[in-house]
């Protein structure tokens, strides 16, 4: 069998300019909201990644028009089928964000267990709990769940968790649904801003996005409408990470600090330098890294996503640093790959201790999901000798050639066909 791996000699330093793409977690449910009305509506800056292409898919499969031109994606149409096609649900988590515009435009929705990542439990039933209070009535069967509602309404959901697919779901279910609806503890992730403005220029009313309290008053229908999603902020700090471990300079074109200060902080210190004009985010280590404790938590804290990519900097750092996972119970899969370089990582529970004054050396490696899969190569990038990075279908769904992005910045790195 023929597989994509990546080849990596390490320890080069990185210099030079990227542009940073609109997110991925915002292009795919405001892709999702495209069906909450036949006229065209237009999401700029989409990557190319395989999960927007797979989401184009989605919608195609629905019935209506998806066009990608250059970065822009327009869909329009009516959808014809409610139900996700199982092979396409299977193969990505991303159909959960059919769930609440199928519903709102529609009245029913059947959806297959969705696939994605291997990274916990990711239960939905933040989303079916909310569909409920909005009057949808929930089925349950062996492989999939069906949702129906001859008319949704309003009313006051309290989120156990922010979960950010819910807080999504649940506001592009309630933008047509009879009276107002409240969601109290909802996400803040600046993706959901992205989706509200989006809606909003549809002609959505709602207020208190980016805050634990969103407001939706229902309207009758919704019109065309065109936006640009945040700059997609894991990128940006992804590729940070490597400059911190190879050392060098690098301008972020496009990336907006003012939702990355989380993602920011832990890479400031006595060894890096940030600064930001005209809309370029400059960032220079010199390599030699300090140790940290980091937690993961929901914005506007340390984003989950950022675990692996930021935890390949702590294999690098002279001491003892932790990482605590607070949002996913299995988001380590990483850290046996790490330990192949020479990594020491003790686990205990939900947080790892990583004493990296041991030097890395290059393995070979598998990712076994996407933002594990990018810390392995931010990883492989610092390291000393060759590595290999399997699995990269995985890092595909959420970085856009990422290969190219490093090997341009001096980076040793190449996509090569394997049989394995």
């Amino acid at each position: 069998m023929k597989e994509d791996v990546f080849v990596i000699d390490g320890g080069e330093s990185l210099n030079g300019r990227v542009q940073v793409c609109g997110a991925k977690n915002a292009v795919l449910p405001m892709l999702a909201a495209s069906v909450l009305t036949p006229e065209p509506v237009t999401v700029r800056g989409c990557p190319q990644i395989t999960d927007v292409a797979d989401m184009t898919e989605v919608l195609r499969a629905l019935g209506v028009r998806a066009e990608r031109n250059g970065r822009d994606i327009t869909v329009s149409g009516t959808p014809a089928l409610t139900e996700i096609p199982a092979h396409l649900a299977c193969a990505m988590r991303s159909s959960v964000f059919m769930l609440g515009a199928l519903l709102a435009e529609c009245g029913e929705v059947r959806l297959f267990t969705p696939g994605g990542c291997r990274i916990g439990a990711r239960p939905l039933d933040i989303h079916f709990d909310g569909f409920s209070r909005l009057g949808a009535r929930v089925e349950y069967g062996e492989d999939f769940v069906r949702c129906t509602a001859q008319k949704l309404h309003g009313a006051e959901i309290l989120l156990k968790y922010p979960s950010v697919g819910a807080t999504e779901n649940l506001i592009m279910a309630s933008v047509k649904a009879e009276g107002t609806t409240r969601l109290v503890g909802a996400a803040r992730e600046p993706e959901i801003v992205s989706l509200v403005r989006l809606l909003r220029k549809m002609g959505a009313d709602i207020s208190g996005e980016g805050t634990p309290v969103v407001t939706v008053r229902g309207v009758d229908c919704l019109d065309g409408a065109a936006a640009v999603p945040v700059p997609d902020r894991i990128v940006a700090g992804t590729v940070m990470a490597a400059v911190a471990v190879c050392g060098g300079r690098v301008e972020l074109s496009g990336a907006d600090s003012s939702v990355m200060g989380a993602v920011i902080s832990p890479f400031l210190g006595a060894h890096t330098f940030l600064v930001e004009h005209g809309g370029v985010m400059v960032f220079e280590s010199d390599g030699m890294l300090a140790p940290t404790d980091v937690s993961t938590g929901p914005y506007p804290l340390f984003p989950t996503d950022m675990q692996a990519p930021f935890m390949a900097c702590q294999c690098y750092a002279s001491g003892m640093s932790t990482m605590r996972e607070t949002v996913f119970e299995d988001r380590f899969s990483h850290v046996a790959e790490l330990r192949k370089m020479g990594a020491r990582i003790a686990l205990a529970g939900n947080t790892a201790f990583v004493d990296g004054s041991g030097g890395m050396r290059g393995a070979e490696l598998r990712a076994a999901d996407l933002r594990g899969g990018a810390g392995l190569v931010v990883a492989a990038l610092g390291a000393e000798g060759r590595s290999t990075v399997s699995g990269v279908r995985y890092i595909d769904r959420g970085y856009e050639r990422i290969e190219e992005v490093f090997s341009s910045l001096g980076g040793k790195i190449a996509r090569v066909t394997a049989v394995r």
